[in-house]
């Protein structure tokens, strides 16, 4: 199950890298043990050895003015005069997602060991559960907007536009983490789901099974323009991007859209192989890290798409899916139309922590080919179109109300 939510691996292995933008991004990373050099879990083991020594009846802390004695000092007074219970791991993940969170850095984030885990599982594109995507709806009701071709839910007859009201007894989502906790699980196992669908209550038992998110969708549409939408970089997204663009050439696509507004970027490696497949050979991106070491991923001259082509990009449009319309754009290989992109040009590392939780934060900034480095400013479209507000109003913009879209079917019908 997907939440409808709107994206570099540490050495010696730094080809898993990662572009984040929220909680969407990941890629596999292999274990990292950082735990002596972080002050959470390193607080924690020094407060239990002073409980062990200190004296019970003492009241007397001694006071030392450096950063980890300060804070093991803080614990030490909790000790002694706090009248209140806490729990130990609730104030180690406190600690330790305040400190990720106070750093200066937007990105930057600590997840607990299931936190850590739905990361890498989203991150993968694929994950043990039904096959549906939910939102929350202007009712606070969880809403099923997308049902997958070929999954159990499909089977099952799960429709969209059912809410979702029970799911193995739970009947209380606060938020859609809660319903997908209880949703996903492992593969051969069943999950009792009630939905409401037109004013009635209907029962499924659905299998869960190993699921693939589909971010990649493609049409043939007149004139034999090819549209692709990518909704993120995902390790799944190069081989469904490479089928798309293998069955558009069948049918005899002449010219390209590629659709990547909303889309908040994914993984570095997936980013890297489908730029290879676009782009003449040459370079991709640089990324440089705080000692100013650079690194380049090169295209080779065994792919690269020759027809005319447009990418669609707007506010929403970040990180990798940046770096993959600045590259195509600064190839001179497609008219970039929508409005300024979001400006993610840095990039994150994931490292996992000895108890299988884990954290992100900036460790590099990249560079498309042209060598900008984008952050904080994005990608000026080429053909500025802005979708009037109008179109919103019924929460569906159809293709006629596209207006980006619009632009970019005349553009490569060669009207001006």
């Amino acid at each position: 199950m997907e939440e409808n939510n709107n994206g570099m691996n540490p050495e010696p292995k730094k080809s898993s890298s990662k572009f984040f933008m929220g909680f969407l991004v990941g890629a596999l990373v292999a274990a990292a043990v950082l735990l002596a050099a972080f002050v959470g879990y390193t607080l924690v083991a020094n407060r239990t050895a002073w409980v062990k020594a200190k004296k019970k009846q003492t009241q007397t802390v001694e006071e030392d003015e450096s950063y980890q004695a300060k804070l093991d000092t803080i614990l030490q007074y909790l000790d002694a005069y706090y009248v209140g219970e806490y729990d130990d791991e609730e104030l180690e993940m406190g600690l330790s997602k305040a400190l990720l969170a106070n750093i200066g850095d937007k990105y930057a984030m600590y997840y607990t060991p299931e936190e850590f885990a739905t990361l890498l599982e989203d991150s993968s594109g694929e994950y043990a559960g039904i096959g549906v995507s939910v939102v929350m709806n202007e009712d606070n009701e969880v809403e099923i907007y997308k049902v997958f071709e070929g999954t159990p839910a499909e089977e099952a007859g799960l429709q969209i536009r059912d809410i979702i009201i029970s799911a193995d007894g739970e009947t209380k989502f606060k938020v859609l983490d809660d319903l997908v906790s209880v949703v996903r699980g492992e593969p051969g196992t069943t999950v009792d789901l009630t939905v409401r669908r037109n004013g009635e209550e209907v029962s499924f038992t659905v299998p869960r099974a190993k699921v693939q998110t589909p971010t990649v969708e493609f049409e043939l549409l007149e004139n034999g323009i090819g549209y692709i939408y990518i909704s993120e970089f995902d390790n799944v997204t190069v081989d469904q991007f490479n089928k798309a663009l293998d069955s558009l050439e069948n049918q005899g696509m002449e010219s390209l859209i590629i659709d990547v507004r909303d889309n908040p970027g994914g993984d570095y490696d997936t980013v890297v192989a489908m730029s290879d497949r676009v782009l003449p050979e040459g370079l991709i991106i640089s990324t440089k890290d705080k000692n100013g070491n650079e690194k380049t991923e090169m295209s080779d001259e065994e792919h690269q798409l020759t027809l005319p082509m447009v990418v669609l990009i707007n506010e929403n449009t970040a990180s990798a899916a940046e770096l993959f319309s600045g590259a195509i754009s600064d190839y001179g290989l497609a008219t970039l139309v929508g409005t300024n992109s979001y400006g993610k040009g840095v990039v994150q590392s994931i490292f996992r922590l000895s108890d299988n939780s884990g954290m992100k934060f900036t460790t590099e900034k990249y560079y498309i080919p042209s060598g900008r480095c984008i952050d904080g400013v994005g990608l000026q479209p080429d053909v500025e179109v802005i979708i009037p507000e109008e179109a919103y109003e019924d929460g569906i913009i159809t293709e006629e109300e596209d207006t980006q879209l619009q632009k970019a079917i005349e553009i490569l019908r060669g009207v001006e």
